[in-house]
């Protein structure tokens, strides 16, 4: 014999009066619907007490099976008023989204990690840092790049403040440019010391 068909018929209590409930679904819509106003009892048709409520939720119950049974049904209805049912849907949602960001994050540093490896030269065009950019035009060397696709940078003037490509704009040197740095490099290194 089935949880349900061991109570054909019971009685549900609220500030509305009495109702007659036959099936599981009566029971839970009847808890849902009356159970936003007060604490409720239900009992067998011989008034012998079988349920009570905290609001929409069950307080005591008379037997575990048909609670089982009962919370199947219950919950759902009980998630769509208490607006569980959104907070998940909403957990669900973000969660995509964050895995999308991690993915997305994870293949542009992989891609940052091939177009700039660690000593390549860079130029600042902009930085979208409101407190203290590294001025634009400054240029610096790669030193890695971490797992949220930042380059992490040893700018000329001494900072170290990394790239976000997602907001700051830069370009790699050319190769022009990179044999003037080492030729200016050189012509310092290798300037005769004037003496006296």
């Amino acid at each position: 014999m089935s949880a349900e068909e061991k109570y054909p018929l019971l009685i549900g209590h609220s500030l509305a009066g009495r109702t007659r409930l036959h099936n599981i679904e009566e029971v839970a819509n009847f808890i849902c619907v009356h159970g936003q106003y007060s604490d409720l009892a239900i009992t067998q048709k011989d008034g012998t007490p079988f349920l009570d409520t905290f609001g929409i939720y069950i307080n005591k119950i008379a037997d575990m099976e048909y609670r089982e049974e009962l919370l199947k049904v219950l919950i759902p209805m009980q998630m769509e008023i208490d607006g569980t049912n959104r907070i998940e849907e909403e957990n669900d949602e973000k969660e995509k989204t964050d895995m999308n960001e991690y993915e997305r994050l994870r293949r542009l540093a992989q891609q940052h990690r091939e177009t700039y490896p660690p000593g390549t030269r860079l130029e600042l065009i902009d930085m979208n840092d409101p407190y203290a950019p590294v001025p634009s035009g400054t240029r610096g060397t790669v030193k890695f790049i971490d797992d949220m696709a930042q380059i992490n940078m040893e700018w000329d003037n001494g900072r170290t403040l990394p790239l976000n490509s997602d907001e700051d704009s830069f370009r790699k040197l050319t190769e022009e440019e990179l044999a003037e740095e080492q030729n200016d490099g050189m012509d310092e290194d290798n300037a005769p010391v004037m003496g006296m």
